[in-house]
């Protein structure tokens, strides 16, 4: 489609969304009139996604088992626009989206390494998990990478870097952002650039059955772990808490468990407040816990089977 002159593509990976993509779909053909330019990437959905994407008009291509890089790289292979944005089929685009979305395509027409986008915020989360974690972390924009849930790139530099590397099950949008950097180019997130995500998950076990989902390549290896701050404080986090437990029980005393819990303590509530800034006692401390359960759940991602977090919407079976 053509926006403020220059032809736009969505690309949209999915898997078992057709409830989720019906309303990604029609706030799209709201804001723009019509869904062209709209590419579904099918996962190989048993439900009934793709007879959706169909009923909207918008091209489909279906690739079953891949990764979803793969799927995104095979969404950008069936347009030849000048730039795409990426989004997930649980994203909402905002009404203000299309005025901002001005900005974006003028930054990158004058600079196309530019990766612009911006960290997608929650809809309706006011449950414990949305207030204390995935609110304040909407606020935050970070120079350092873009999710793909809601990224936006020029073709010049998808093509430059090879696209998403799609050995990667996921934390291919880090590994995108940070090959783009290298090829010279540089992240602009904007937070005038909203979008709404309905994907997050409404209670503690979801969020960590979530981050044990996208902590999985970060356990490939040994080298992986070390190249990851956030896998290494995971495992510290986790052996410690084990050698507290057997030192209790040798020891008949909770001595080691105390140690324990005051000096994670600390520590969490230092990278906390680093992490969102200073906030009243009990934003902080129920943040600081949902943080102490992130790097928990990280350090057990190596055992997660399922193909997706069952935190999502429509629940998935593990792989067999």
């Amino acid at each position: 489609m053509q926006i403020h002159g220059t032809e736009v593509a969505f690309v949209i990976p999915a898997l078992n969304e057709e409830q989720n993509l019906a309303n990604t779909l029609t706030v799209i053909k709201q804001l723009f009139g019509s869904c062209e330019g709209v590419i579904l990437a099918d996962n190989g959905s048993t439900d009934q996604t793709v007879e959706v994407a169909k009923s909207f008009n918008i091209t489909t291509t279906v690739h079953p088992g891949v990764s979803i890089a793969a799927l995104r790289n095979h969404g950008v292979a069936m347009t030849q626009a000048d730039i795409i944005v990426f989004i997930d089929s649980d994203i909402q685009l905002d009404p203000s989206w299309p005025k901002h979305f001005a900005h974006t395509v003028q930054q990158i027409k004058a600079s196309p390494l530019t990766v612009a986008g911006s960290r997608c915020r929650a809809i309706n989360k006011n449950n414990y998990v949305g207030r204390y974690w995935y609110n304040r972390l909407s606020q935050q924009q970070s120079t350092n990478y873009i999710n793909s849930g809601h990224l936006v790139v020029s073709r010049e530099l998808f093509d430059r870097i090879g696209g998403f590397d799609e050995s990667l099950r996921t934390g291919e949008d880090y590994d995108f952002s940070q090959r783009a950097l290298k090829a010279g180019g540089k992240i602009e997130p904007d937070a005038a650039l909203i979008a709404w995500h309905d994907g997050y998950p409404d209670t503690i076990g979801g969020f960590m059955a979530r981050e044990m989902w996208h902590g999985r390549d970060e356990f490939k290896s040994i080298t992986s772990i070390f190249q990851s701050k956030v896998a290494l404080v995971s495992v510290t986090l986790t052996l410690s808490l084990a050698v507290a437990l057997v030192l209790s029980v040798q020891q008949s005393s909770l001595l080691p468990i105390l140690w324990y819990s005051g000096c994670w303590a600390l520590l969490i509530l230092t990278l906390i407040i680093q992490k969102f800034g200073l906030s009243s006692l009990k934003v902080t401390t129920n943040s600081a816990l949902l943080y102490y359960l992130y790097f928990l759940s990280r350090s057990f991602a190596w055992s997660f089977k399922a193909r997706r977090p069952l935190a999502r919407s429509r629940q998935e079976k593990p792989d067999e």
